[in-house]
């Protein structure tokens, strides 16, 4: 029983840790170029909680394969050290919505999606690196085969982020006592 009881808190810890941080797998095509995106992870040695087994589970890059030619890419040159748990794009547009794809929340990353006029998804790759010690999110952007990689924004772990869909933009909204202020970058 205590065993459960332990077990049970880890998991409600992990829920509650934010919207933003799914525990999902980077392991997904993208409809419109038929990319798939597969997680690089770091194996670690150390043995697992409750068995023998070795765990999996720091994603070091990203590698991206393209069905057409054969050819697989790593995002990053070189491993990173930071998690990789956000990568997210646009997949297709549906009911005045652009609908994405990826391991973040939309609902909590995708605001102001309503009423869009009917476009193609956007070519663009947003991935976030998040420091295990600082929590802060290290994000970057690409187009959908890794090319033109670019560090787009730190976010500190106090200030919050979403993709204003309607605008086109990535809002970075940070609160210091009753001040809030809002940096706008290109989506």
């Amino acid at each position: 029983m205590k065993y459960l009881s332990l077990f049970l808190l880890l998991i409600s810890t992990r829920v509650m840790a934010g919207d933003y941080y799914y525990e999902s797998r980077i392991d997904t095509y993208d409809p419109v170029t038929g990319l798939y995106y597969k997680a690089v992870e770091e194996v670690s040695t150390d043995k697992g909680f409750l068995s023998g087994k070795s765990s999996q589970n720091n994603v070091i890059n990203i590698n991206i394969f393209n069905p057409i030619d054969g050819t697989s890419t790593l995002l990053f040159k070189t491993a990173q050290k930071n998690g990789i748990p956000i990568v997210l794009f646009e997949t297709g547009f549906k009911d005045g919505v652009i609908e994405f794809n990826g391991t973040a929340n939309n609902r909590t990353i995708a605001l102001n999606n309503f009423r869009i006029d009917k476009r193609e998804p956007k070519n663009k790759l947003l991935v976030g690196l998040r420091n295990a010690d600082s929590k802060e999110t290290i994000l970057y952007i690409s187009d959908k085969k890794g090319s033109g990689l670019k560090k787009l924004v730190t976010v500190p772990n106090a200030a919050d982020w979403h993709i204003d869909v309607k605008n086109s933009k990535l809002r970075v909204v940070h609160q210091t006592g009753k001040e809030i202020r809002i940096e706008s970058y290109e989506w």
